[in-house]
């Protein structure tokens, strides 16, 4: 199973909750790029995504909503709208060992590739879980990591910043 594990893009602080932050306009400007930057890579590769994780805070929504924009600037052809999946466990303090979990039953199903987006520090300690501790990943905002999970150890294959 091949798992892009994406930090949600850079948000303001300015709201009144964690939950409510928006990403700011260089947030929104940077996703985009990493949303060009993946449907390239999906396209060229001849990839098709089995699921999208999210979180349900608000900026990793318009983080997801924003990869789609940019996907779709460089005509990668997948409708994803199905594939969304908003869990409230991948949200900052989410439990690594259950997205582990699900991941490992999605596995099970047939997925193959998973896009998963989520916030620090959980996206450093499901990084460090896939790896079996192998990979010190780290994840400035809209930073993607590319695991190759397979079997209980994965391998880091990919890693881009903007």
């Amino acid at each position: 199973m091949n798992i892009w594990i994406m930090r949600h893009g850079e948000a303001s602080f300015n709201a009144p909750s964690d939950p409510a932050r928006c990403l700011t306009e260089n947030g929104i400007k940077n996703v985009i790029l990493q949303g060009k930057w993946l449907g390239e890579y999906l396209t060229n590769k001849q990839i098709q995504l089995d699921k999208i994780l999210v979180s349900p805070y608000l900026r990793a929504r318009q983080t997801l909503e924003n990869i789609i924009t940019g996907m779709q600037a460089v005509n990668f052809s997948q409708n994803v709208a199905n594939l969304i999946e908003e869990w409230e466990e991948i949200t900052p303090d989410g439990n690594p060992y259950i997205i582990e979990d699900y991941l490992r039953f999605l596995r099970e199903e047939g997925a193959k590739n998973i896009l998963l987006i989520s916030h620090l520090p959980l996206v450093f300690d499901l990084s460090q879980l896939l790896t079996n501790n192998q990979s010190n990943v780290q994840f400035p905002t809209s930073t993607i990591a590319e695991i190759n999970w397979i079997g209980n150890v994965g391998k880091v294959v990919y890693i881009k910043h903007v």
